[in-house]
Order: structure tokens, then C-alpha cells, then sequence
């Protein structure tokens, strides 16, 4: 991303939005006795920068000229991953979201450093052409794993990864006193689906609900 410090000054913004209701979303977690802001969600109509930036010309022409096909967004937020904040075991995307969208392509955007002592993003390298096949609990199945190097994806700010649904990834807790944010954005392949946005974070709010 080319205007870093403006990109740190639109996440700046969103982070002192309080927990009003009915408008964007915040999710906590608890950790050593702390509760702290995990993510926040469905921020595009609350902020003109932002939605301009997951939604805009520039990403959409970005994941065209990847794919060859027309992308629309369905799911925009902010990972902060805070000091102390946890990690997150071997999984896939595509369990959570494949009832909107079987196939999905993700953009992340970091605004911090990414760096193995706060809990980058790992990544199996080639798992996106393997299918790693699912258990009942929804995990990557052990099998498969065993064997399996995660490679860390180590992040100046202003970097941009790119993955989709199927990429294998793990992440470690922060270690750190410093903050590793990031902005997602999430885009299906079904232009004929424009407000499958909408129906996404309906069923989210029912079914994982924020604290605001």
C-alpha cells in the first residue's frame, strides 16, 4: 500500500470507536485475566477511506488482474492482534464462510510490523492446491499436517499478502508490547450476489454475536 501513514491514520480513527450499537462490530478475547479488542467489522459504512480502500477500483482491478474474474466483498475488518493476544491453531478459512461463499480470496493489508515475535500469519507453502481435508471439529485433520513446514510471513507495514479459502495457516500469541494490526477484506466470485455482504453479517449478528 503506497500512503502507509495515511493507512495509519484511518485505523487511528477506528480505533477509538466506542461501542455504539447497530454499526460496526467489535469482538474481545480474554487472555491472562485481560480482555482485549480482537477485531472490528463491517467498517466500510462508517468510514469513506476505508471503504474506498477493501472495496475501491484498486483492489477489485488488483483481484481481476489475478483471477481474470469480477470479485465483490463480503466481509471487511480489522485484526489488532494486542499485546498478549492469542494465536490461532492450524485451520483453513473455508470452513467458516463456505455457506456464503465456497471459493473466496482474501487481501490483508498490515499497518504494523509482522514479525514471528508477535504472531505473524504461517503458511504452509503450496496447501491451496491440496484441499487439506477438514476433521469434525472443523480443524485441519492431523494426518495431514504431520510433516507440514509453516513458513512465518514476515510483514513490513504497508505490505500486501494475498490467499485464499484453502491456504493452510496457523498464527502464535504476541509476545510483545507492540500492537501487529491488519485490514482484511474478503470477496467472493458471484457478481450476481451483490448483498451477499448483507446476508453474511445478518447471520453473523445471530450467530457470533460483537459486544456492541
Amino acid at each position: 500500500f503506497d500512503d502507509l501513514a495515511k493507512l495509519q491514520v484511518w485505523v487511528a480513527e477506528i480505533s477509538q470507536w466506542g461501542l455504539e450499537t447497530g454499526k460496526w462490530r467489535h469482538y474481545y478475547e480474554t487472555t491472562n485475566g485481560k480482555h482485549l479488542l480482537w477485531g472490528t467489522e463491517k467498517l466500510m459504512e462508517y468510514h469513506a477511506p476505508m471503504r474506498d480502500l477493501i472495496s475501491g477500483e484498486a483492489p477489485l482491478a488488483l483481484l481481476k488482474s489475478l483471477t481474470g474474474k469480477d470479485m465483490v466483498v463480503f466481509k471487511d475488518e480489522i485484526g489488532w492482534k494486542l499485546p498478549g493476544g492469542k494465536g490461532a491453531v492450524p485451520h483453513l478459512d473455508r470452513p467458516a464462510y463456505s455457506m456464503f461463499a465456497p471459493e473466496f480470496i482474501e487481501i490483508m493489508i498490515a499497518v504494523d510490523a509482522h514479525t514471528v515475535e508477535n504472531g505473524c500469519l504461517q503458511f504452509v507453502p503450496g496447501s491451496h492446491k491440496e484441499a487439506a481435508p477438514i476433521s469434525a471439529d472443523g480443524r485441519i485433520a492431523s494426518a495431514w499436517l504431520e510433516g507440514k513446514e509453516f513458513i512465518p510471513m514476515v510483514l513490513d507495514p504497508g505490505d500486501v499478502l494475498i490467499f485464499n479459502e484453502s491456504m493452510a495457516h496457523r498464527l502464535e500469541p504476541n509476545k510483545t508490547d507492540q500492537r501487529r494490526a491488519a485490514v482484511f477484506g474478503t470477496y467472493h466470485f458471484d457478481p450476481s450476489q451483490p448483498d451477499l455482504r448483507d446476508k453474511f453479517y445478518a447471520h453473523r449478528l445471530v450467530h457470533s454475536p460483537p459486544e456492541n
